[in-house]
């Protein structure tokens, strides 16, 4: 029997985190760092990616930074090239998204299309993508993709972030389906409205919307990166083996009321 310790260890493990340039996907890939693993960190923001890249570096763990357009099948193609050559993959964060801020009725077809490309398309080029490679290897997987608690909670001016989150839960609950006969477990973090750069600016010019926000949560405060990094830890470790298809939101009691 495993002891709690290495239960939740990930020692020899690649981990793939996308959108790990900063903010929850960074979070993340330091957690599984310092779980034991080693990291492939992808993003589009290549200017913050290298910086990223160091910080996962300086915990003594190997760390490879690949630009990559989620949106863009053939540069997630080119992604998984670089993971093969790195040592495959084991665990994926998939984090990268994009959102408006739009009212449905104002919002172009352009600037629907485009956060579905990246949310929802890319998710999806990601996943398969990753599992052809992890069924290729034949040594299990997890796989764990970051939606929002807006998958299941309508917001004003969310309306196509909420719909791309929604549809991206219920491709990872059918993959969780599709993929275990190859061990390879599937789920979802629900974060809430966290303090991070993908949020910082919109706060800083509404701050009586971050004040009513944080009043909204029962624990008092809103989320921090670091809020989701022991739910990382969990689904990409052995603790969580029996766990798949789940979607485990973690939003400081928000949606229990």
């Amino acid at each position: 029997m495993k002891s709690i310790e290495e239960l939740f260890r990930v020692d020899k493990k690649i981990a793939l985190v996308t959108g790990s340039a900063g903010g929850i996907g960074l979070a993340c890939a330091k957690a599984l760092a310092l779980a034991g693993a080693d990291l492939v960190l992808a993003d589009r923001k290549e200017g913050c990616l290298e910086a990223a890249g160091n910080q996962i570096r300086e915990m003594g763990v190997r760390c490879l930074t690949a630009a990559c357009d989620v949106s863009d099948i053939k540069s997630v193609r080119n992604l998984m090239k670089q993971v093969k050559q790195f040592g495959g993959v084991d665990i994926l964060i998939h984090s990268a998204a994009i959102t408006n801020r739009k009212e449905l009725l104002d919002m172009t077809e352009e600037e629907w299309n485009e956060i579905l490309s990246v949310n929802l398309n890319g998710a999806c080029h990601v996943a398969k993508e990753t599992a052809v490679l992890m069924k290729e290897q034949n040594r299990k997987g997890k796989m764990t993709f970051i939606v929002s608690t807006g998958a299941y909670r309508a917001g004003a001016k969310f309306g196509a972030y909420s719909a791309s989150k929604a549809g991206v839960v219920m491709m990872a609950k059918t993959l969780a389906l599709e993929l275990a006969p190859w061990s390879i477990n599937v789920n979802a973090i629900a974060p809430t409205a966290t303090e991070t750069n993908f949020t910082e600016e919109y706060y800083r010019q509404n701050p009586d919307i971050k004040e009513r926000v944080r009043l909204s949560h029962p624990l008092g405060r809103l989320g921090k990166a670091e809020d989701y990094m022991g739910t990382a830890v969990y689904l990409s470790s052995a603790a969580s083996d029996f766990v798949t298809g789940a979607l485990l939101v973690v939003d400081g009691g928000k949606t229990a009321k």
